[in-house]
């Protein structure tokens, strides 16, 4: 699946004062979620701590895919573990081999639960297509 294959994804919160933030993040995706890390020091942390729906998205503009959702942070060991696989098996660095890991100690992991997603596609004319998650959990 692309969602799983892409190396970056487009998060989007909210400031504190309203003001919209967006930053680049490594994230891993399964079962309509995505889990990414963040440092609890940084904006984006901040901002969620405030206000926890994100707009994730994927894409150059042409073909495109945007998620919405609740982002929380996960406190549980083996999802945090169960993702930590994943997510060290996408991120590994060519040169070395050295693999990444969401066990930083002064980061956070989100997990993003999709409740809507649309896509489209270059070319294709009124070729939007949503998705709607809004019953599950």
């Amino acid at each position: 699946m692309r969602l799983q294959a892409t190396r970056s994804i487009w998060l989007s919160t909210t400031r504190p004062d309203g003001r919209p933030h967006c930053v680049p993040v490594w994230f891993v995706w399964q079962d309509n979620k995505a889990w990414f890390i963040t440092d609890r020091q940084l904006q984006k942390a901040r901002n969620l701590a405030g206000a926890g729906w994100v707009v994730l998205c994927a894409g150059d503009g042409d073909d495109v895919i945007i998620i919405e959702g609740p982002a929380s942070v996960v406190t549980d060991e083996t999802e945090k573990d169960a993702v930590d696989r994943l997510y060290s098996a996408k991120y590994v660095d060519p040169a070395t081999g050295q693999t990444d890991t969401v066990h930083h100690e002064r980061a956070d992991l989100y997990r993003v639960t999709a409740r809507h997603v649309m896509t489209w596609e270059y070319g294709s004319v009124a070729g939007r297509t949503d998705w709607r998650f809004d019953a599950l959990d």
